[in-house]
This record gives structure tokens, sequence and C-alpha cells, in this order.
């Protein structure tokens, strides 16, 4: 079935959208910012780099006798990324970069400030989903050049990245991968192994125009802010342009491609004692001996460095590969490069001390490959990185679910902790590593494969961690007993909508916020994601498990996305691949019209990801407009199961939307997408049941808010009392405060905040608990008082800089 991103009634003209997309830098930069709100100043990323560059200036001069050593970053666990880490002294590589890598990194602080090049095995979201992330913090970082090493036309999707995430200070090299001319630097050399699909499978070409462009009606009229309907002439002179633009070569890229690297020889270590037996004074001779330089002493005496250091010891062979799909077999097995390692053929500083496998299970399982494993030295180590492995490589939203557990078991449910089950395949051989989190494999000085900092769940720890807390068991009997007394008061529950959330945080993910997503589940049968910030579908998988998700995924008829922003879309392409594997039922995309775009070239030259898929643009949708009734919306809404859908533009950046959905019960509930304070808003949301409102900054941060276009807390609390919201939830708060955002003063705003509870990922709540939560506030407080006394002791410092001011 050919894909649909269709509409009915196409409000925004697409053409000149497109045009623009593509042509319009200025634009790019006011409309489509980056992955955050705001970037760092040019004076902020020059200092980085300044700083950056004399750190690795210091490390050169003790390269020889820098570690090296291979580190598993992420697993490749069903809804966790693949990637994996070389730290050589002064400088780091990753090889491939899945959703979720830079989250990992920032927990278990991988020193990103060090990455300078990229190597991918082959063009699939699940190597390349974390990039834009991964992009953005280096450069911030003070990381002036990435080199990218990966198939032919891969640069195409960080040349597409770059126009919605704002790379001006970060050059991308694309390296040229010559299969007959290794890269070479101060640390290794990699040999390039092409893998190509087989001859029939070769050629993967789509039409594009016809499948996609040419499905989209178009109409001679757009709409202004007002949400009134204006004529624009200028259509029939874009589809023109577009369809010069479309003619482009459409084949998708069907090739791989693995590395051989060899790492160069370690000079011996020199013996002090042996050099005082020679009469070597110290000074600048012991340096040149350490070198290999032999010297001659000031009697004449000539001291050879080999009689004073150790033997050198031969550099370490380690294999990267990926065997993409059984079309790539017959490419990757009879590779000649991986044949002048196998046993039979290789001498003992040819044989790989490790194999590192981004090929599928699937393919792992096929027998041809397993032949191919054999083939290498029985004391090479095989280390898996693929989606079987159980490690989902994340400690501390644990740690932190089992502390809001004690407070709501129900609100803050257990996150599904079988991934951290250590699995082992029926076919494993016996040198067969299954990759958790922290493996590490040690290359120089030693050769090691170490499990000992293997990421593990402590529960005892972490709930030991908050009772130390003096006050604390207290201050939770005296909550408990309140939120027994205000259950018996609530209404009958009813366990439907639930409001689960997914990602909470703003900008870039934290160890416990993720980006933005809201799983709105209307009733057990259906649901809709409200945004899809990068790793979503991980974040299911966290909660639910990967059998269990499956059930959550079928329910999800639609996905809603508010704005541009990377951080509130860049999940949509790992949900699509994720969900399309479980289901094949249709799905409704509510989104801006850059989305389709961005879908639409990820489509045309990486992966099919457009399947059963229809496009509504939001404005279709605009409160002064829309009407649920009309017979165009009635398939729409009887796969949604819901009665309305609304949505307004809101004060952010270009095509920024805010949306309401009604039930069929009634009850409404409102999301802001990101916003400053907004009339649109409060219009829509008018006498809602609940508000999920962003609230990014604190309220003496005011003016980065307007300067970022987002909600203070206070705005975000005022904006649900102006539109008499029956509850307000905070969300979107700034990586700032990780674990509690601070509210207004509860003395003078007691009244305010009774209706107002803030969100953590992982919550589950339906609408009868709400008011459960604005009796947790002063124990979270107590809970995570380290953190909320920083925030106090910040907001007092900018005080007191402000009155010397």
């Amino acid at each position: 079935m050919k894909s649909k991103i269709i509409s009915s009634v196409y409000h925004v003209n697409y053409h000149t959208l497109l045009s623009l997309f593509i042509k319009n830098h200025k634009l790019q930069q006011n409309c489509y910012k980056y992955y955050t709100a705001m970037p760092r100043s040019s004076t902020h990323v020059l200092s980085m780099q300044r700083t950056r560059q004399k750190h690795k200036e210091k490390s050169l001069k003790y390269l020889g006798n820098a570690n090296v050593s291979l580190q598993i970053l992420g697993s490749g666990a069903y809804g966790a990324p693949k990637c994996v880490y070389l730290t050589a002294g002064h400088t780091s590589y990753i090889f491939n970069c899945g959703e979720g890598t830079q989250r990992l990194a920032h927990e278990h602080k991988y020193r990103l400030t060090k990455l300078e090049h990229i190597f991918v095995t082959s063009t699939s979201w699940n190597n390349l989903g974390g990039m834009p992330g991964m992009l953005l913090t280096i450069q911030d970082a003070g990381v002036p050049k990435i080199n990218v090493h990966a198939p032919k036309g891969t640069i195409e999707i960080f040349d597409a990245i770059k126009k919605f995430v704002m790379l001006h200070a970060l050059k991308i090299h694309e390296a040229k991968c010559d299969e007959s001319e290794p890269y070479t630097d101060s640390v290794m050399s990699v040999s390039y192994v092409p893998i190509l699909k087989s001859s029939a499978q070769e050629k993967e070409t789509i039409d594009v125009r016809e499948e996609v462009i040419n499905n989209i009606n178009y109409y001679n009229y757009t709409t202004n802010s007002n949400g009134k309907r204006i004529f624009n002439n200028t259509v029939e002179k874009e589809r023109k342009t577009q369809k010069v633009e479309e003619k482009s070569d459409s084949t998708r890229i069907s090739s791989a491609m693995s590395y051989i690297c060899r790492l160069y020889p370690r000079a011996g270590t020199l013996s002090l004692e042996k050099c005082v037996e020679k009469g070597v004074k110290p000074g600048p001779l012991l340096g040149q001996l350490k070198a290999g330089k032999d010297i001659t002493l000031p009697d004449g005496t000539v001291v050879l460095s080999t009689d004073v250091c150790s033997p050198t010891t031969p550099g370490p062979i380690f294999l990267i590969v990926e065997c993409p799909s059984e079309d790539y077999l017959e490419s990757f097995i009879n590779q000649p490069a991986f044949a002048r390692h196998h046993t039979t053929m290789s001498n003992e500083n040819d044989t790989p001390f490790c194999i590192v496998h981004f090929t599928p299970q699937k393919v792992m399982d096929d027998p041809r490959y397993i032949d191919w494993m054999i083939k290498f030295d029985r004391n090479t180590h095989h280390i898996v990185v693929n989606e079987e492995n159980g490690c989902m490589g994340t400690e501390a939203i644990h740690r932190q679910q089992h502390k809001l557990h004690m407070l709501h078991s129900e609100i803050f449910p257990l996150l599904n902790e079988k991934s951290f089950q250590k699995k082992t395949q029926p076919n494993d051989l016996f040198s067969i590593h299954r990759s958790r989190t922290n493996h590490i494999v040690h290359l120089q000085p030693e050769l090691k494969f170490d499990t000992n900092n293997e990421v593990l769940l402590h529960p005892e720890e972490y709930i030991k961690e908050v009772f130390e807390i003096e006050g604390f068991s207290e201050m939770l009997k005296e909550l408990q007993t309140n939120i027994n007394i205000q259950t018996e008061k609530l209404s009958i529950r009813k366990e439907y909508p639930k409001i689960i959330m997914l990602g909470t945080g703003s900008s870039v993910p934290s160890k416990v916020r993720n980006t933005s997503g809201i799983l709105l589940r209307v009733d057990k049968n259906h649901s809709m994601l409200l945004d899809c910030g990068e790793g979503t579908f991980g974040q299911i998988a966290k909660i639910y498990g990967k059998y269990k998700m499956a059930n959550i995924i079928k329910t999800i008829k639609a996905v809603y996305i508010s704005h541009p922003h990377a951080d509130h879309h860049i999940g949509l392409i790992g949900f699509l691949k994720g969900r399309e594997k479980i289901t094949q039922d249709s799905l409704y995309l509510f989104a801006p019209a850059y989305i389709a775009m961005w879908l639409r070239f990820y489509h045309k030259r990486f992966e099919p990801i457009l399947h059963q898929i229809t496009l509504i643009p939001n404005n279709e949708f605009f409160m002064d407009i829309h009407n649920p009734a009309e017979h165009k919306y009635k398939n729409m809404y009887k796969t949604l199961n819901v009665q309305a859908v609304k949505t307004t533009y809101v004060k952010h950046c270009p095509h920024s939307f805010g949306i309401s959905v009604t039930l069929h019960n009634g009850k409404k509930i409102v999301y802001s997408g990101d916003t400053m304070p907004c009339e649109n808003l409060v219009k829509l949301g008018q006498d809602c049941d609940l508000l999920i409102h962003e609230a990014t900054m604190e309220d003496d941060l005011l003016k980065e808010a307007e300067m970022k276009l987002h909600s203070t807390t206070s705005q975000a609390i005022q904006a649900g009392e102006q539109m008499r919201s029956k509850f307000t939830l905070l969300t979107h708060f700034s990586q700032r405060y990780p674990v509690i955002p601070p509210l207004p003063n509860d003395d003078e705003n007691s009244s305010k905040l009774k209706n107002v509870g803030i969100a953590y990922d992982n919550m589950h709540i339906n609408l009868s608990q709400l008011p459960l939560l604005p009796l947790m506030y002063p124990t979270l407080k107590l809970m995570f008082i380290k953190h909320f006394t920083e925030i106090e002791e910040r907001a007092a410092k900018r005080n007191r800089t402000a009155l010397n001011l």
C-alpha cells in the first residue's frame, strides 16, 4: 500500500515552505533554530574551543602512555541506543549513535569533549538517531570539527539535520572512506570494508514525488496568525519550482561499512634501575630512550633503547562489523579483507582481539554468519550490540522511580526491570559477550575484557538514601495519611483517560528527564502521543518492557507534533520504525508542514517509514475554523475515539501550536506545547479538565524566558487560572531543575497551588488522581533537598548580583 500524506484542506502553502526550507537560510535560523530553544553565544563556544585545544595539546605530550579502551555505551537492547565509544588519551571516537546516546553519555560521564570521529556502519535510524543531540552537545562543549566515516551518501542526513539543529560552530567533514586507503592518525589505522546488497537488491528506487508529494491537495490560500484565510497567488510558481527539485535521484543508500582497526605498537616501559646501571643521569636523555632512540653518554658509551626498555607490544586489532540484513550476507562473508584475519590465513599479530557485531540477531543466527564467526581464532572475543541484549543502560531513572514510588505506587509505578537480567542466546558460542553499558575492552596497555562496571540496579540503596534524610520518615507518614483522606473524598475513580508522562524536560535530555513526550490513553484501546522527543520509543520500552509494550503501541492511533523544534519531534522516526514491527494499522500524524519535509527526505534516501501514515497539518484543526461534525473527519474521529481535536497558534517559533482533545464523555485535555503566555491558548482551553503547560523557567528568570519564548512557572499557573482549568500540570522544565522545579512561595500562593502539580517522567495519572499531586510537593522538596537547596542558592546569588548592579 502506498504511503498517504494527505490533507483535505492544506492551509499552509507547502511549496512555499519547501522552497524556503531549502533556500532561505534566514528562515532556517528564525523558524527551525535547533535542538535547544536558543543557541549558545558564539563567545561561549569559542571560549570552549580554546580551552579544549589547550587540554588536547597538553595531553599530546603523554600520548605514548595513553590507555586505550573500547567501552559499550549503548547495548542496542530493544529501545536502547547502539553505540560503542573508543577512548585514547587526547581523542575519542564513537561507532554508531542511536537515539538516547547523548543521555547515556551524560549519565555515565563519557568525555564527549574529546570526540573527533564518528564511524557509522549502516544508514539505519538505529545507528543515526542520536546524531542531532550529540552534535549540538559536542559543539557547545567546544569541539570545532567532527569527522564522519560512513557509507557513501550518509553525509546527506547531517546536511538535513542542520536545517533544524543550528551547528554554526561545528564543521562536519566527510571522510573519504576509500577501501584502498586506510584512515590513519596518531592512535590507529582504520581500513574500510564496504558491504553491498546482493545484485538483485542493490538498487532500491522509489518515486517519492508520486508517492508523497502528489497526494497532497494544494489550495491557493494560507492562514494568518488569527486563523484567517488569505489568498496566495504564488502557489503555481512554487509548484513549478518543486517539480524541478523533485527530479533528483531517489535511490536509497544500499551499502554498509565495516571497519578493521589496528592500534599502533606500544613502546616498552623505561626501567630507571637499568638506566642507573648504564650510567644515564636524570634529564632529557631518559626521554629519548623512552621514545625508542639510542643515546651516547659523555664518556662515549652507547646506550641502546632496547637495553633499558621492555619490548615493544604489538598493536591489537579489533573489528567493528554490521551485516544489516540477509541481503548483504553474501557480500559480508566473502569480503577478502576479513579473510586475512581468519585463523587459517593470519599470523598471531593479525588475530583480532575482539569483534564488535552491530548485526541484527536474525542475521547472526544464520548458519552462514555463524560459520564466518567460527573462522576467527577461538580466543577472539565477539561482542554483540543488538536488539536481543538486555541492558537499557540507565540506572538513574530507576533510582528516581524507586524513590517516587514510595509516595504513591500507582502514580509512580516501578519501571520494567527485566531489562537488567543477563541474557544469552541458544547459539551463543563460549566467546560471545552480550554487551551491557559500561562493559570495557581494554586494548592498551593490557588486553582484557572487563565487566566490573556494568550497570546494575540496587533498590535497597535508593530507599536507604531517602530515609537517611532527617525528618523524611515522619513527613512520608503524614503524606500517606493525607493521601488516604483525600482519596476517600474523591469521586469514583475511572482508569481512563490516563496521562503517562514520557518526557518532562526541555531542550536536551538529562539523566531523569527526557525531552517532550506525553502518552494520552483515551481508553484501553485508543491512545495519542503528544510530541515525540528523542528516545520516546525507548521510554515506552522502559515502562512496559519489550513484550507488554506491543499492546500499548497498538493503541496509539495518532501522533501530534506541536512545533518544529527537534526536542519535540526527533524521536518520530524511531517511533515509526518501532511501531511498524508491531502493527500495520494506519496512523494519523498531526504536525507542522516542516515535519512532512523531514520525513519525506528520510523516507526517500534512507529507510521507508511513511507507509500507513496520514498527515493532517495542525492548522487544519484551528479552533475558529474546524468543525468536528464534518463528514470528512468521520473516519479519523472514529479511529481516535475522541469527540474533537482543536488547535491554535501559540507564541513560540513559527508554526507552533497548542492543542485540546475533547473526549466523548466531555472531558477536555489541553497541552500548550512550547509557548510564552498566550491569549489564543487561554481561549482554546476554556473550562478544561486538565491543562498540561510548559514551565521552563523559574520566576526570577523572566527575561530569559521571554528571550527564549518560554513561560515561567507562575505564568503557566496563571494560564490555568485564566482558562478556568480544573487542574494544571507543569512540565517541560529546564535542565537546571533535573529532579524538582521551584514553585512560587507556598505561603503567598497556597490558594493558587491547590490545583497545580509538577510532572515527572514515567508518571501515570488519571483525572481523578490529580488533586493528590499538590499534597506531594513538600515531601518532594525534602526528598530532593540537596537539589532544591542548590536552586535556592543560585536564585539568591542572582538576586544579590542584581542588587549590586
